[in-house]
């Protein structure tokens, strides 16, 4: 869809009604919201909670602001969605301002989603590249690292194995690589002294199912699996006429979606723990699923999501919507 309102005009007026909430959050103090807490492998180390509403609030817009700046250098840098565009960024806020929790205090687990795409980036580096296994060797050093005080990151280990894999990048070097960053940030931490092998607890990597219980908060984590599925579906079959490089790249956002769904659903009791980074990838999924398509009615679908979306976010703040 070569359109400047879908490419540019939209997600700008997205972004302009993400800082308007974000203001709304600092002036009401209505949805201010107790933050979600990092549980990491090494017990003492947690990342400060913000005392201070103002700050918390702030921080956390700046880095949601980040991670969608950054997927959509991803999109774009790496052929994901085939045009500049700015679709990854309007998806990605208006999916986070559909869940309240995420927006009204600060979230540490919005700093492992966006160094989860720093990742990635490396990871795409590593495409066809004879510098993989140091390449592999940072990733798995930055996902080891991440872990010591946000323990769920270590769950994307074999995500990104694969993800090496169809970046034509695998081979016995690099899962040794791969080994040896996973083994470093302990060994440094442990060698030392600071840690303590009495602070390392594995037990913050348990997952902890539960039965759901029908409530409207988890709407919205429903209508983005929805959306991821129909969209993922979609770019399985448009993909077929893509070259290799964005076949590779757009297969891993839709590979790491359906992953983060199923943890998401088997780990249901720390769900916010996910829903970030399956916002993330179903932003990149929904960009490249509209980009693709140019039928009349997938433009009209395109305009409908936005209305309703956008129209959804404004009954949850301004509204009087039953959270």
């Amino acid at each position: 869809m070569n359109n400047k309102i879908i490419h540019s005009i939209i997600p700008t007026i997205a972004i302009l009604f993400f800082t308007a909430i974000v203001g709304y959050n600092l002036i009401s103090g209505d949805f201010v919201t107790q933050s979600l807490h990092n549980n990491g492998i090494v017990t003492v180390w947690v990342i400060p909670k913000i005392e201070n509403t103002t700050v918390g609030i702030l921080l956390n817009g700046i880095v949601l602001l980040l991670i969608a700046i950054l997927i959509t250098f991803i999109s774009s840098h790496f052929k994901i969605v085939k045009e500049k565009t700015l679709l990854p960024l309007l998806f990605f806020t208006v999916f986070q301002l559909l869940t309240p929790q995420l927006t009204g205090s600060f979230n540490s687990i919005h700093i492992t989603t966006l160094i989860t795409f720093v990742l990635i980036v490396v990871l795409y580096t590593c495409y066809q590249n004879n510098k993989a296994t140091e390449k592999s060797f940072l990733i798995a050093l930055i996902l080891s690292a991440t872990s010591l005080i946000e323990a769920h990151i270590i769950y994307l280990l074999p995500i990104l194995v694969i993800g090496l894999i169809q970046m034509q990048a695998s081979s016995l070097r690099t899962y040794a690589a791969m080994l040896i960053g996973l083994i470093t940030p302990y060994w440094i931490t442990w060698g030392l002294g600071m840690v303590e092998l009495s602070q390392i607890d594995f037990g913050a990597l348990a997952i902890t199912p539960q039965i759901p219980q029908p409530h409207l908060q988890l709407l919205p984590v429903l209508v983005v699996i929805l959306i991821g599925f129909i969209t993922g579906i979609g770019n399985l079959y448009s993909a077929l006429n893509e070259k290799i490089h964005t076949r590779a790249t757009n297969g891993f956002i839709n590979l790491l979606s359906s992953y983060t769904a199923i943890l998401l659903i088997v780990d249901n009791g720390n769900y916010m723990q996910y829903l970030p980074l399956l916002n993330a990838c179903v932003a990149l999924q929904a960009s490249y699923f509209f980009n693709t398509l140019t039928k009349r009615t997938t433009v009209i679908s395109f305009y409908a999501l936005s209305i309703l979306l956008i129209g959804w976010v404004s009954w949850i703040y301004w509204g009087n919507y039953p959270l």
